[in-house]
């Protein structure tokens, strides 16, 4: 992806190439584009997007983000003032991997002991505070928002980094490979977010997660026998999917074919929040091609 050569500070924001919109605006640290507080969803994924497994990066880069966003916010008096607490979960809690976030208080362990709840420090964050020795100031940059990732050590275990694109649009491809033939609708719905929207075709759409659900309730309440399905490997850009299928479904024991492919775009938390889908059906029972679908279900 190429970037813009102009300043994104400088250049108008309906100018910008679309992954340098969702930046920060000042003092009040919303979203230029969509207006939420920054660290938007849009704005979290590029983040995670961009640095990959560099989990220290990413985490020294949202720390200067923290401590500038402080200074700002509790100087707008006619505002009600953030908790240190509301400050850590906005900027620093998101990006912090499964493995290394405190159980909650009163779930037991995997060693069965109840975990002590976590305490915030006392003390405010102060605006005025000053920056340890040696650390100096960075200017702001574009939604890549930041310096260049890979700099500092890589993880030892890649399995406990951020949520990864690639691994959410894997995870939607294994429900409905698996929970199509099972005609098990909650195994799909559920990774739909609350206000998601399914396209069944361009001219169908499936509002929200409550929409999604009437729909595969619908289609599979004409299935009267388990579909044969297969899911190719997803192909990612950004927070979005492409994931190729092909399915031989039995309407009122009539077998009928479908092929088609399906974009999903994901938000922070890997929850569906489009999914649009593209297919082609004819009558009759016909296989995948040998091979298409080598690797992948069913």
């Amino acid at each position: 992806m190429t970037a813009p050569s102009t300043s994104p500070d400088r250049e108008p924001l309906g100018r910008l190439h679309p992954v340098y919109q969702h930046l920060p605006d000042r003092p009040r640290w919303t979203c230029r584009a969509c207006s939420r507080d920054w660290p938007c969803p849009a704005a979290r994924m590029l983040l995670r997007v961009e640095y990959d497994l560099d989990r220290v990066g990413l985490s020294v880069y949202l720390a200067g983000q923290l401590f500038d966003a402080t200074g700002d916010l509790l100087r707008l008096t006619e505002d009600a003032q953030p908790t240190p607490a509301e400050l850590f979960d906005r900027f620093l809690a998101w990006a912090t991997p499964q493995s290394w976030r405190q159980p909650q208080p009163g779930r037991p362990t995997r060693s069965g002991q109840q975990p002590q709840a976590r305490r915030l420090p006392q003390t405010g964050l102060l605006p005025q505070a000053r920056r340890p020795p040696g650390l100096r100031r960075q200017p702001p940059r574009p939604a890549g928002m930041s310096p260049v990732a890979g700099t500092s050590p890589a993880p030892t275990d890649p399995r406990s980094t951020i949520m990864d694109v690639r691994d959410a649009a894997q995870r939607w491809a294994d429900a409905w490979a698996t929970g199509w033939p099972a005609q098990d609708g909650e195994r799909i719905v559920e990774l739909q977010a609350e206000q998601g929207d399914h396209w069944a075709s361009m001219f169908r759409p499936c509002r929200g997660r409550s929409g999604l659900r009437a729909y595969v309730e619908e289609c599979f309440g004409e299935e009267t026998r388990p579909a044969e399905v297969w899911f190719g490997t997803p192909r990612v850009d950004g927070d979005t999917a492409t994931v190729e299928y092909w399915a031989i479904t039995y309407p009122y024991d009539q077998p009928v074919t479908l092929s088609g492919c399906t974009v999903v775009r994901f938000d922070a938390d890997g929850l569906v929040t489009e999914s649009r889908d593209y297919s082609h059906a004819k009558e009759g029972r016909f296989p995948p091609p040998t091979g298409l679908f080598a690797d992948r279900h069913p």
